[in-house]
């Protein structure tokens, strides 16, 4: 009896790991490559991007649009976005196995999806749009034609956004791990090492200040430039610099990053999932001073309290590494790219027992950074002063710190003080809401009102905002420098193929170019002979274009377009066009 009894749970605890498998190896082979033709990547998966992680791969297009892009499975299409930023042309396929496949910055849809959205948007006098798609309108097939590959949205050129995600939690995968590229031959490259203090009695070579120290290597196998031991005593934290550009013109980037100390791992992270809310901790990830002054892209080998990304393992003390006794201790980083590739650094630190308490300057004393008060990441955070409300909430920031706070007198053109909100180079993880009092603004310019960002020479940035009793309120994502404005000029319509009573016989679409001095544009509206026409907008090139369609008819025809900024000013184009 007691033999049978084992045999069968030897089976459950053994089917579902080979249920397990098989999912896996079905994956694998289950989809199709989205292009025809051999796939090089001008963007990898969790690729580090300002403000997020690149969330799928970059198919390049040899600087072409209008390549087809295909089905990668059976399914339906499930959610249709478009938009002159962001992603552009944007088409989302669910398939049976559990996953979607989205491909962005599409020039066109082809076939019945094409008329599907075409027809939504004249329905909806739109030519944006983020439309669920009921299961099953928009069937397809493997290999079917469903778009063509384009450079619309925030794309830098040509090519094809591709990902695939978990249906269920919508979580972003690796598409490597479905073998849609072949593997390459080359090794993570790594370019230098940092090591930071991480309180006010630690030191690195006897100062309070972080190094970064540039390493040499080939073969996978690095070391520092410099032979010379590194002094370290205290709390501190180590970061990296590495990268994967692989043969043939394939990029595939660092999944994996893992440190240890004298052969006890004490960090290791792996990018190879995650969700679209966990993407902005990637500026929690970063040395993020680094990133804002220099570009330079050093990865931390540490979780800030708020960090809650899913991606670390074996993690020590959130990868604070104390030392504090007179011995060396070997350091080692290994860092592996999609395929598994692995390169290994090593080098070596020197201990030493940390100084006594108020050894280095300020001793932690918030007065010596001249703040305020305290931000903390566990609980709403207000900052008010007479001409300012501050509002940061609880996990907008990454871990505590001092708030610096400055006041300075107005800028040409501003209507309130320029408030200074702490430095460039502190994250912020979540929107904040940001009041601030209107000064000597007249009554008839307050619906034209908006906060700003004061860049260098007195340059404004708009960010938005809303009067009401003598305050405009918006929300922010950044510190920086704020400040209340108006804008009373209309944006600018400056037609590129067409003027008045010109004959356009020979022509297939009307081009025109909008833009707007500093509120941004809101909306815009095109009709001929008072009824309404597709103008797709492309916010990087500022242009409006309607291909012609059965709305534009022989003879003479009547063309208006308005555009609208976000405070309300408004610039109209009229002109008879005869065809």
């Amino acid at each position: 009896m007691k033999k049978i009894l084992l045999f069968f749970l030897l089976i459950l605890l053994t089917v579902p790991f080979q249920i397990i498998c098989a999912q896996k190896n079905e994956s694998k082979d289950y989809f199709r490559s989205p292009v025809n033709f051999p796939i090089t990547m001008a963007g990898s998966f969790g690729e580090i991007r300002r403000n997020h992680f690149h969330s799928g791969i970059d198919i390049r297009t040899g600087g072409a649009e209008g390549k087809p892009v295909y089905a990668i499975a059976d399914g339906y299409v499930s959610r249709v976005n478009i938009s002159g930023t962001g992603f552009g042309k944007a088409l989302y396929v669910s398939h049976p196995n559990g996953y979607t496949s989205l491909y962005a910055h599409l020039q066109r849809y082809a076939g019945p999806i094409a008329a599907w959205v075409k027809s939504r948007q004249y329905s909806k006098e739109s030519f944006t749009m983020d439309a669920e798609v009921p299961p099953g309108e928009l069937k397809v097939k493997k290999g079917d034609l469903i778009a063509y590959s384009g450079n619309s949205g925030a794309s830098g050129g040509p090519h094809v956004h591709f990902e695939i995600r978990d249906s269920k939690t919508q979580e972003i995968v690796d598409p490597l791990d479905f073998g849609f590229v072949k593997p390459d031959n080359s090794l993570p490259g790594i370019t230098s090492v940092s090591i930071y203090p991480q309180d006010n009695r630690a030191l690195i070579n006897f100062s309070d200040h972080q190094v970064t120290l540039p390493v040499a290597g080939n073969a996978g196998i690095y070391s520092i430039k410099r032979q010379d031991t590194v002094k370290v005593t205290g709390n501190v934290i180590f970061g990296i610099a590495t990268s994967d550009a692989a043969d043939g013109g394939l990029k595939t980037g660092v999944n994996v990053i893992q440190l240890s100390v004298d052969g006890i791992t004490v960090f290791s992270q792996d990018i190879n999932r995650f969700a679209f809310a966990e993407t902005r901790y990637v500026n929690s990830i970063l040395d993020y001073p680094a990133f804002v002054l220099n570009k330079r892209k050093i990865q931390r080998s540490y979780i800030a309290p708020n960090n809650k990304l899913g991606v670390y393992s074996d993690v020590k003390n959130r990868g604070i590494v104390n030392f504090s006794d007179s011995k060396p201790h070997k350091i080692k980083y290994v860092v592996k790219d999609a395929f598994g590739h692995s390169s290994q650094l090593i080098f070596w630190v020197k201990s030493h027992p940390p100084p006594n308490t108020g050894a280095r300057p300020g001793n932690g004393s918030e007065a010596v950074y001249g703040s305020d008060q305290k931000f903390t990441y566990k609980n709403d955070n207000q900052f008010i002063r007479d001409n300012l409300k501050f509002e940061v909430p609880k996990e907008a920031v990454y871990e505590d710190f001092p708030f610096i706070y400055q006041e300075s007198a107005s800028v040409r053109g501003s209507y309130s003080p320029v408030h200074h909100l702490h430095n460039k180079l502190t994250p912020l993880n979540t929107w904040c809401n940001l009041t601030i009092r209107c000064v000597n603004l007249p009554p008839k310019l307050t619906s034209k009102a908006l906060i700003v960002s004061v860049l260098a020479g007195d340059k404004f940035s708009t960010v938005g905002g809303k009067w009401e009793n003598g305050w405009v309120t918006t929300r922010i994502r950044d510190f920086g420098n704020y400040t209340v404005t108006v804008d009373t000029e209309p944006p600018v319509i400056k037609p590129v193929n067409i003027f008045k009573n010109k004959n356009i016989r020979k022509q297939s679409s009307i081009r025109m170019i909008i833009s707007d001095n500093l509120a941004g544009i809101d909306s815009y509206r095109g009709t001929l002979n008072s009824k309404w026409i597709l103008m797709e907008y492309d916010a990087k090139t500022r242009s409006l274009v309607y291909a012609f369609d059965d709305h534009i008819k022989t003879g003479k025809n009547q063309f208006v377009l308005t555009v609208t900024d976000a405070v309300g000013n408004t610039a109209r184009y009229e002109a008879a066009l005869i065809r």
